[in-house]
């Protein structure tokens, strides 16, 4: 008679749950022996499929595609093809759990450097996170490819630096908004930020942009949220067209010499 095991002992020489194995036999993955009593008899052959359920889920197959394998006869070429659909399915999670790590990463380093995060904050830079390879593709499209590369292709220190920036930039426009947008503070603010914001861009990029139709500039609103209320970018809009009207561009893109003096972070 061929040796047997109950689901307990099956489940501890497999190492896996009961509540599986149940699982299991009730999708008709394994179908062991039913004693007069009731209970469960595991041979020699249910354990062997319940190896190969496993080998299969550890290929990253559903429980589904597990089904429809174990009814093959053989495995043949048509497996071969399988896993090479298998292998690229996994490749595309790969990359999704790659960018989920970076995001979660960022998100920590700036929860770390503040003492507290607002909500509306937070979840406009995850979305905006979520966004930047339809934000690259845009720039390259429409502005340039080096300001592209300048702004996205960058050091997982640098984009955290950047992540810092965006925060305290919002903070400060947030807080400004309460007062006069051509206060000297707030030509600062905006100075540092339009400094900054044109070591990304180049020359092409500037002039592509104000070549830009309504339509591509509905489509740029869409792709970059700033977490701003309709107050907040009332504010911003009045103060960098106050700061612009001050110290004016060149036909360059340059600020011109009146323009005041901010130190660019590295």
């Amino acid at each position: 008679m061929d040796e047997t095991y109950s689901i307990g002992q099956c489940s501890k020489l497999t190492g896996v749950p009961v509540r599986t194995l149940h699982y299991y036999e009730e999708l008709g993955l394994l179908n062991p022996l039913r004693q007069a009593n009731g209970h469960r008899v595991y041979q020699i052959e249910d354990m062997v499929e319940l190896q190969k359920i496993l080998s299969l889920k550890a290929l990253g197959f559903s429980l589904t595609q597990i089904g429809e394998l174990l009814k093959l006869p053989k495995f043949d070429q048509s497996l071969v093809e399988t896993l090479r659909l298998q292998q690229q399915a996994l490749e595309v999670k790969l990359v999704k759990i790659k960018q989920s790590l970076e995001l979660i990463s960022r998100m920590m380093a700036i929860v770390q450097s503040e003492d507290q995060l607002e909500h509306p904050l937070l979840f406009s830079l995850i979305r905006n996170m979520n966004q930047e390879d339809m934000q690259r593709e845009w720039v390259a499209n429409h502005l340039s490819e080096y300001t592209a590369q300048t702004l996205f292709d960058r050091s997982a220190e640098a984009i955290k630096k950047m992540d810092a920036k965006t925060v305290r930039f919002s903070r400060d426009v947030k807080r400004l908004s309460h007062g006069p947008s051509n206060s000297q503070e707030a030509e600062t603010v905006i100075g540092a930020y339009v400094n900054w914001a044109m070591t990304y861009i180049d020359q092409k990029a500037i002039d592509n942009f104000r070549n830009l139709d309504e339509e591509q500039l509905t489509q740029l609103d869409q792709l970059v949220e700033m977490p701003l209320n309709e107050k907040e970018t009332a504010w911003l809009d009045k103060a960098l067209e106050h700061y612009f009207s001050k110290y004016m561009l060149t036909e360059q893109g340059e600020l011109t010499a009146s323009a005041p003096i901010i130190t660019r972070e590295s």
